[in-house]
Parts: C-alpha cells; structure tokens; sequence
C-alpha cells in the first residue's frame, strides 16, 4: 500500500512537470481580434493563441459569445 501511494505521488509530480500550471494573464483579448476570430480573418497561429486565452479567462470568452451572437447571428 506505501509503495501505491509513493507512485501516486511521484505520477503526479512528473504530470505538473510536464504540464505546468500557467497564469491567466491579467490581459484580455480586445474586440476586435474576438471579432477577427469570429469572421475568420485570423491567421493559425494567431487562432491558437486566443482559443488557448478564451479556454482560461471567462471574462474574453464570455466577450466572444456576445460577439458572435449579436454581430455574426450565431446561436449556441
């Protein structure tokens, strides 16, 4: 049973090494790069890049739910 607990430990230690936690930026994403976004007038990386923000900060993704509701007629 020690031995079980010990890996468990050490299985989590190595996944934070790998997987860091990362600081939400207190930078939010501006309109108008969530309507770019939103009209796919974005270039790949520049895509990533919000997508990964939007999945960390409610307040930018909530911004892109408007945007695309209110400007583009898309419903979720």
């Amino acid at each position: 049973m020690i031995f079980t607990m010990g890996s468990t430990a050490i299985s989590r230690f190595s996944f934070l090494v790998m997987f860091p936690i990362t600081e939400v930026s207190s930078l939010h994403v501006p309109f108008l790069r969530l309507h770019s976004l939103a009209k796919n007038q974005m270039t790949d990386k520049e895509v990533i890049e919000t997508i990964d923000h939007l999945f960390q900060c409610s307040r930018c993704f909530d911004n892109y739910r408007t945007i695309r509701c209110k400007y583009l007629g898309s419903h979720d």
